[in-house]
């Protein structure tokens, strides 16, 4: 009976993370939230909106297409421990 519980236990739980592994990809892909701006663009070339009713439905879109890639790109700072490598300088003669 306890090989069957921890059967049943680790299969709803492998089937659990898939569904979390998933909702997290969906979540941080925008190819839907582009899909939708296009299909806003083509019923404003249709006419079946305004173009007021489009520059809404476009600046939503955008504002949640940048907020995916901002949580995709994380903050961007500098802490005092952190090191900058690979600088490239270029200097001139003053005199030539």
């Amino acid at each position: 009976m306890f090989i069957l519980d921890s059967l049943l236990i680790g299969s709803l739980r492998f089937v659990l993370d898939k569904v979390v592994q998933a909702a997290e990809a969906e979540m941080h892909d925008d190819s839907a939230l582009r899909e939708q701006l296009l299909e806003a663009q083509m019923r404003l070339e249709l006419g079946e909106i305004t173009e007021d009713e489009f520059v809404e439905i476009e600046r939503d879109v955008i504002a949640a297409i940048r907020k995916i890639k901002q949580g995709q790109q994380g903050p961007i700072s500098m802490s005092p421990g952190d090191k900058v490598s690979g600088v490239e300088i270029d200097t001139f003669d003053s005199d030539r």
